[in-house]
């Protein structure tokens, strides 16, 4: 008898707490940033960028890529897992209970000696957000992390690309798919950034083309891997080497192929206030919408609709139960 699948998703990724702030497109200049790109510091660097802006408030979220889109899921109503490495201080504690209040399954050993990394995500006018991040203690995210009755009893493993960017975390990464490939778990995986492309390339085709069951990439990232100039070139490519693929083009849609379908999904017009975990809610609702037996092209309208909704606020957490919208779309093709 097989192991019961009870977790939708089991993600991988890190366990960072974001703190968002809002700041002029001159204050970027100033501090010398480059907009619209995650790059990796310290704490004191951090310090220093509040420190300039006046140390001005901002909201605290439990974050990190992967973790954006676990909980997304959990708010559709998948049952879901996590892996991420903490640090027992007070911002991990905050992750812990926020994360229990979403009934996520939590896996991982607590790093005493360390800190829990902190995002300071700057959001400029036109809702872009630029990233400093220091990893702290999930740096140290590594093999031990990874639960594999988790893994084994769940219907996907999902990782973010940003787990590359370490030795600890890049082992985490390899070591989850090859649970996941022995005990039958499909894998999805988030190419995260363009600098993830760009500086680990050669790990992201290994993933693409040997473990990958489906990969998410905007257009961006897409281009950076395949050299292909548009989304649909990029699309194609990409499915020389993977069977499932999301390409996400912010206003202007995305391009799909799931489950032997291919469709182009239009994103739902708007003023984007905050683009911050855009990205990861669509990978959300594209991964519930599968896993619950929905049609590849509703899946795909799931996450358009959640992406949508995020984008119109700050921070990348949606409040409250969004199991009627994943309801409605699921099962209703005249549903936005």
């Amino acid at each position: 008898m097989g192991v019961e699948r009870r977790y939708m998703v089991y993600g991988i990724g890190n366990g960072i707490v974001d703190r968002q702030v809002k700041v002029t497109d001159g204050e970027l200049q100033a501090l010398q940033l480059s907009k619209g790109r995650m790059e990796l510091t310290d704490a004191r660097e951090q310090a220093g960028i509040l420190a300039h802006l006046g140390n001005r408030e901002g909201e605290l979220h439990a974050g990190g890529s992967a973790a954006n889109t676990i909980v997304g899921i959990a708010q559709m109503g998948g049952k879901v897992a996590y892996a991420c490495s903490l640090a027992e201080d007070d911002a991990g504690q905050h992750y812990r209970s926020e994360f229990a209040q979403f009934g996520i399954h939590l896996t991982g050993t607590d790093k005493p000696d360390d800190t829990t990394g902190l995002c300071l995500v700057l959001v400029t006018p036109d809702g872009e957000r630029t990233m400093k991040t220091c990893l702290g203690a999930s740096a140290q995210l590594g093999p031990d992390d990874v639960d594999e009755a988790t893994v084994a009893a769940s219907q996907w493993v999902y990782l973010e690309g940003y787990l590359l960017a370490g030795e600890a975390t890049r082992a985490a990464s390899f070591h989850a798919m090859d649970l996941a490939r022995r005990h039958g778990t499909r894998i999805a995986f988030s190419f995260s950034d363009r600098f993830v492309v760009e500086a680990f390339g050669d790990d992201l085709k290994k993933i693409v083309s040997t473990y990958a069951d489906l990969v998410f990439a905007n257009e961006s990232e897409a281009e950076a891997y395949t050299g292909a100039n548009d989304p649909q070139a990029s699309l194609a490519a990409l499915l020389d080497e993977c069977a499932n693929v999301c390409v996400t083009c912010s206003e202007r849609g995305s391009y799909v192929h799931l489950n032997g379908e291919r469709h182009y999904v239009a994103a739902l017009k708007t003023q984007a206030i905050d683009m911050t975990g855009a990205g990861d809610i669509y990978a959300a609702g594209v991964l519930y919408g599968i896993s619950s037996g929905g049609a590849p092209e509703r899946a795909a309208r799931l996450g358009a609709r959640v992406a949508y909704d995020v984008v119109r606020q700050m921070g990348a957490r949606l409040e409250g139960d969004l199991t009627g919208i994943a309801n409605d779309i699921l099962s209703d093709a005249t549903s936005s």
